[in-house]
């Protein structure tokens, strides 16, 4: 096959992402990336195009066969975004949805744009579960703070999971690129337009507690707050340490002496009891819901939440059967 034809296929740049992710993780990526150019980059110019030239030369017009297969070719504009995407996918270790810049998250369309936390599935999983479960309480008005809310997917997945007026919800995080990103998010999804806003806020500094207070009274945290230890952010593949900010993923400093990855999660459950969420009449909702690691931080989890007045705890696994979720009820 001629090198210029050769280079306008798929199989060198299916070549080029196998060696860095499997042949069948290669394929689906690569399918996705033409799946995604072909929107981003429409080709219907390039089919009326090649009409006007035929009739131009008294030629016939291409039948409705032949016009299907054009539309389907990629053009030189989307050769070249499919050849630098794959580029910074195996080169720079980009990760795929920084490449696409868009995600879905439950009902929630979400933009994607480094050094911002990309939403997962374990995330939306658990979100999704949440609502479910908030909706079958039906308990009225609920005022909810996301905190480490990142893109806000969780702020958003929720809102746009429940029906109007259910939830007011405020995200909250540290970093101005979050905050940014979040923002943007929140004007792609109509429906949590009235239900959430973000904004910069530090949890860990002096006085935040009678701040948010100062805005009424809270009904339940919620947070995928950063959990991962400094030997485990250590062997982390540059996928993710090259592109996410740390400190999305490992509280504190990574070479900090925190071993658990728990810092964080023990300043939630003391912001919760700060909030007076655990004291009050009991409910069937939980007042505090944390992301984990897994099973080695259950005890950790459950053990800062009992200190802070949450008397009973819960524990959901993931589809892939690693406990991923605490949460902390108070019952009277």
């Amino acid at each position: 096959m001629p090198r210029s034809v050769l280079n306008n296929t798929v199989i060198p740049l299916l070549r080029q992402l196998t060696k860095k992710l499997g042949p069948q993780q290669a394929k689906n990526e690569l399918r996705w990336m033409a799946d995604h150019v072909r929107k981003a980059i429409p080709t219907k110019h390039t089919a009326e195009h090649a009409t006007s030239a035929r009739l131009w030369r008294d030629q016939p017009a291409p039948s409705a066969e032949e016009t299907e297969a054009a539309s389907k070719r990629f053009s030189s504009v989307q050769w070249a975004w499919l050849r630098q995407a794959v580029h910074d996918r195996v080169e720079t270790n980009k990760p795929l949805q920084y490449i696409l810049g868009t995600q879905p998250f439950g009902n929630a369309s979400l933009l994607t744009r480094a050094p911002v936390l990309i939403p997962r599935w374990e995330t939306e999983e658990w979100v999704l579960k949440l609502s479910d479960m908030i909706r079958a309480e039906n308990t009225g008005l609920l005022n909810i703070l996301d905190a480490c809310t990142g893109s806000g997917c969780v702020a958003l997945g929720l809102a746009c999971a429940l029906p109007r007026e259910s939830v007011h919800i405020t995200g909250v995080d540290v970093s101005h690129d979050a905050c940014d990103l979040a923002i943007e998010n929140l004007l792609r999804n109509k429906k949590a337009k009235q239900a959430v806003e973000f904004q910069r806020l530090d949890l860990n500094e002096q006085g935040v507690a009678s701040e948010l207070k100062s805005r009424g009274m809270w009904d339940m945290v919620v947070a995928n707050p950063p959990y991962v230890t400094p030997n485990e952010y250590a062997e982390l593949d540059p996928d993710v340490k090259d592109w996410e900010d740390v400190r999305a993923l490992v509280p504190g400093d990574p070479m900090d002496v925190d071993q658990s990855g728990l810092s964080f999660v023990v300043r939630l459950a003391q912001l919760a009891r700060e909030l007076g969420l655990a004291d009050g009449e009991s409910t069937n909702l939980p007042r505090l819901v944390v992301e984990i690691g897994g099973a080695h931080q259950v005890d950790g989890a459950r053990q800062a939440m009992h200190d802070n007045g949450f008397n009973l705890t819960e524990v959901w696994k993931d589809m892939a059967g690693i406990d991923r979720v605490v949460l902390g009820y108070h019952k009277t």
